[in-house]
């Protein structure tokens, strides 16, 4: 997803809504390790979720956020 110019809409993205979608990239990719803490992965997943109720607000992306 990193290297995204525009939202779904075809608009190009601002400063603030790569660094978002970055976030998000982030905390999915951190989400997906096991070498963390259970309670430390409980918040990272709740974040994430976060993160991603804002991107799919501003049609930054198309996915579920993927975690259980």
């Amino acid at each position: 997803m990193t290297g995204t110019k525009t939202d779904l809409l075809g608009n190009e993205l601002t400063a603030d809504e790569r660094e978002l979608l970055e976030l998000y990239e982030r905390t999915v990719s951190l989400s997906r390790r096991d070498d963390l803490p259970p309670v430390a992965a409980a918040n990272v997943k709740q974040a994430m979720v976060l993160l991603w109720n804002a991107c799919n607000d501003l049609a930054l992306l198309c996915e579920s956020p993927d975690c259980d």
